[in-house]
């Protein structure tokens, strides 16, 4: 079965309630899946399953995705930019970390959204910073 082909059936088993066998399904797949599934991401509306692509995109553990996920900082959706936020902290590296500050000069046309997701992203950035110290020691 080609990745296509694999990633179609995995997207099913989401839609039909299986989110563990298709995540972990997605997950066994190689790293040439990812911009496929940054693709789906992009076309799609669903909230719940956006957030679940972005997870999915982030558990690859693969730098690469790491422009990606800075990106879907600017997502309107809170599960989506928590995913980032979560993905940029597992990824925790130089490029994270600028990713992460840049996402502070972000815009809300409301100050308690702003307050709300610059609270999330100084505590992202702290614990990125702290888990860069980690692996330079």
């Amino acid at each position: 079965m080609d990745n296509s082909t694999a990633i179609r059936n995995y997207i099913d088993q989401f839609r039909e309630g299986n989110r563990n066998e298709a995540f972990h399904g997605l997950l066994e797949l190689s790293h040439d899946v990812l911009p496929e599934l940054i693709a789906i991401f992009r076309n799609e509306q669903d909230v719940q399953f956006r957030a679940f692509l972005a997870e999915v995109t982030w558990q690859h553990r693969e730098p690469s995705v790491i422009p990606f996920l800075g990106e879907i900082l600017n997502d309107p959706e809170p599960l989506i930019w928590k995913e980032a936020l979560d993905g940029l902290v597992a990824l925790a590296s130089v490029p994270a970390l600028d990713a992460l500050r840049a996402a502070r000069s972000r815009q809300f046309a409301r100050k308690r959204d702003a307050e709300y997701f610059l609270g999330y992203l100084e505590e992202a950035i702290g614990q990125a910073e702290a888990e860069i110290l980690k692996k330079d020691s």
